[in-house]
């Protein structure tokens, strides 16, 4: 009785941490869906992947539409990439994994003003820094530039107007 209660634990315990998946708006799947198109344009990639987990999706609304950050894992299928949209494609249990960064501007209609994605070969132990002032770059595609104030640049200018 003891070995069943302690293995119903164990098994509630995996169930749980697993069955915490990221629940992604629709901004955030769409960002994810082009981020998967762009990897899959990449010269060098040979094989398809496909996504094996979300670790973060973050969206902000800007004037000029949605930035939307993803941090994702890929791992390799049986399939060459010019297929990697097809259900039959399975992940290769032994394939390569790759950690993403993507940062996607996309306009209130969905068209993509900016993309950056960056999906290193995950190599255990290796840690590499995120690709940030990038997606900064992404955030402000097709904003006004004239639009961002700093603090104290109206006074600032306001002294040098006086002189």
């Amino acid at each position: 009785m003891r070995c069943l209660l302690i293995s119903l634990a164990l098994w509630l315990g995996v169930v749980g941490i697993c069955g915490t998946e990221l629940e992604l708006s629709g901004a955030q799947r769409r960002g994810l869906q082009v981020a998967l198109e762009e990897f899959h344009k990449h010269p060098p990639v040979q094989w398809a992947f496909q996504e094996i987990g979300v670790d973060s999706a973050d969206d902000m609304v800007f004037s000029a539409g949605t930035f939307v950050k993803l941090e994702f894992k890929l791992q390799q299928t049986s399939c060459l990439k010019k297929d990697w949209k097809k259900p039959e494609c399975k992940i290769k249990p032994n394939g390569r994994k790759r950690k993403c960064l993507a940062c996607i501007k996309l306009d209130p209609k969905g068209k993509v003003l900016g993309r950056m994605v960056h999906c290193p070969v995950l190599k255990p132990g290796l840690q590499e820094e995120p690709q940030e002032s990038q997606c900064s770059k992404i955030a402000q595609a097709g904003e006004d530039p004239r639009s961002h104030f700093f603090p104290g640049q109206f006074a600032f200018s306001r002294a040098l107007e006086h002189k």
